[in-house]
């Protein structure tokens, strides 16, 4: 079907019987030889004709000069459609040249979604054919750059003329006139494609939104603010549009690809003439073939909250902080066991001196090594018992997958029509595809998660959430210091937003979208909103220090100690005897 070089690919040609008044032809063709020679000299074209306009063109001669042309009839081009890969006939791989002298209705009706060239321009051979009507069509409308050229037979002799379209402009503008058509004025590819979204006019942008995502969207006196919002007002005022706020899909779901169809407000952008998303999606390969999708701008997962395990039996535990009882008794200790053990290496002599037994001592507590021997068995055995006292031991806390899905815990969420109950169940991976078998869904209620945090407290369930959102239910029901968030995450993804399907301005959105980010505008406008869900700084200290410790969970530690000293004392005591009978 291609060749390269200055040949003709293929065709499918057959005649029809309409032909343009005479005396017009040479002007269509002059346009046409000016199109092809002048304006896409060297570009790569699909070159559409229906049968009249091949009839009345010199074809092969006018592209004789041209680089590599794709040659089609547009009355019998369903097939070639059909059949050829999307990057022929997306992008800038082609530049598009339809030429027609009648309706191009029915070859508009083979075109599917893959057909969206960024440079599309329509001749019309005949006036009566109602271009506006056809500049106006989705079709043609998502190319970037889209022109018409037209006879004008209003006057004596007959021109051509050369339009654009501005649809976000209005109604009137979506045939833009931009002059009388001359070799001389419209000579280079970028006179007949002028931006047509450098502004988007003061149109107004439906958003299919939730207004609980955390900080993205989120409500605060009645009205949806966020970080996103916040990033969208200023790729509003640059661009000169504004927009109207979803508080929630019809349906009350997210948005997933569920039983042939789209759901939520990825529904609302396929089907209920929504023209951007903006809330957190974690992208997936069906919305990159059925949307437009921005460059990444965060990065999220989902995480699970557990509750901190129960403290550990007094009688072995310790933990931090210490209460000023406590830490007078460990510092009188300490004092009282460096007296006895020089009074007890004194009365048996060895090595240490007065330093060496503090550090000896201190050791112990500060759990660090002490680099020198103890000359006799009781002094070590003595010294052991005493370094066990200050071991501090920790209740084992879940902190994997794995280890989440062999533990006896179930898994929360808030069912709100997100993909990961799906996902979950669906995993190829063991500990996941647990996860999903053990997944229970409580009701979606407006920041109410009193239900899935009470069966966190009842240490049946772990809960499972995006990071940021978590962080803030966390923080407003003051969970935070009996929960904790699992260091292992579950579909971690970029960020991004969504446009309708061949979009004609998602260019110029994610353009500016990318120069937030490269600017640190989109962090620095994340982390702003996220202080928030942390509330008074103090108050929440408070839940994360915890309790101090209390005496009574001091017991194992003077248990050993009473042991240690116990043993010590008799090693010392048959030591004693050992070397009384020694003497004698």
């Amino acid at each position: 079907m291609q060749v390269s070089g200055r040949h003709i690919c293929g065709s499918w040609l057959f005649y029809a019987a309409i032909l343009l008044p005479a005396g017009q032809t040479q002007d269509a063709r002059e346009v046409f030889e000016s199109l092809v020679q002048d304006a896409f000299a060297g570009e790569d074209l699909l070159l559409i004709l229906d049968a009249g306009a091949e009839d009345e063109l010199e074809v092969k001669t006018a592209t004789d000069s041209s680089g590599s042309v794709l040659l089609l009839s547009s009355d019998n081009s369903s097939h070639f459609f059909q059949k050829t890969p999307s990057h022929l006939v997306r992008g800038s791989h082609f530049t598009a040249l339809l030429v027609f002298t009648a309706s191009v209705v029915p070859f508009m009706k083979t075109l599917d979604t893959k057909w969206n060239p960024d440079f599309m321009l329509l001749m019309s051979l005949n006036s009566s054919v109602n271009s506006t009507a056809l500049l106006a069509d989705e079709i043609f409308q998502r190319s970037q750059h889209l022109a018409l050229v037209e006879p004008d037979n209003r006057t004596q002799r007959t021109r051509f003329m050369v339009f654009s379209s501005l649809p976000m402009k209005g109604r009137s503008a979506v045939k833009y006139s931009l002059g009388q058509w001359s070799r001389g004025r419209f000579r280079r590819k970028q006179d007949f494609f002028p931006e047509r979204f450098h502004t988007l006019h003061g149109a107004v942008l439906q958003l299919g939104s939730w207004c609980d995502d955390f900080p993205f969207l989120y409500p605060e006196h009645g009205l949806c603010i966020g970080s996103s919002l916040d990033m969208l007002d200023l790729i509003a005022a640059h661009l000169n549009f504004s927009y109207d706020v979803q508080m929630e899909p019809e349906d009350h779901k997210w948005g997933s690809w569920e039983e042939g169809q789209w759901t939520g407000m990825l529904g609302d952008l396929a089907y209920n003439n929504k023209d951007l998303v903006i809330n957190v999606f974690q992208m997936t390969q069906e919305i990159f073939a059925d949307f437009e999708v921005s460059y990444p701008y965060h990065v999220e997962s989902y995480v699970f909250l557990l509750a901190v395990p129960e403290p550990a039996p007094q009688w072995h535990g310790l933990l931090y902080p210490f209460t000023a009882t406590v830490w007078l008794a460990v510092l009188g200790t300490i004092t009282v066991v460096i007296v006895l053990l020089n009074l007890c290496l004194k009365a048996v002599p060895d090595t240490q001196d007065d330093s060496q037994v503090f550090l000896l001592v201190l050791g112990g507590i500060l759990r660090q090594a002490v680099s020198h021997r103890l000359g006799q068995w009781w002094a070590r055995e003595w010294a052991g018992w005493w370094w066990l006292t200050g071991v501090i031991s920790f209740p084992r806390r879940i902190e994997t997958v794995e280890q989440l899905a062999t533990s006896n815990l179930r898994v929360a969420m808030q069912d709100y029509g997100s993909f990961v109950p799906d996902a979950l169940r669906a995993s190829p991976d063991p500990a996941l595809y647990k996860l999903g078998a053990n997944l229970d869904l409580f009701p979606y209620v407006y920041l109410n998660y009193e239900v899935g945090f009470s069966w966190v407290s009842n240490r049946t369930h772990g809960l499972v959430e995006t990071r940021s959102y978590l962080a803030y239910v966390v923080s407003l029901h003051n969970v935070s210091g009996a929960t904790y968030v699992m260091k292992e995450t579950v579909y971690p993804g970029y960020l991004c937003w969504i446009l309708r399907k061949n979009c004609p301005y998602a260019d110029r959105v994610w353009q500016a979208l990318e120069a937030l980010v490269e600017a640190g505008l989109v962090q620095y406008k994340y982390r702003k909103h996220m202080l928030i869900s942390s509330g008074s700084q103090d108050a929440h200290d408070r839940v994360l220090a915890g309790e101090a410790l209390q005496l009574g969970q001091m017991l194992g530690a003077f248990m050993l100690a009473a042991m240690g000293l116990g043993l010590a004392t008799l090693v010392f005591v048959g030591e004693k005897l050992s070397s009384l009978i020694t003497n004698k």
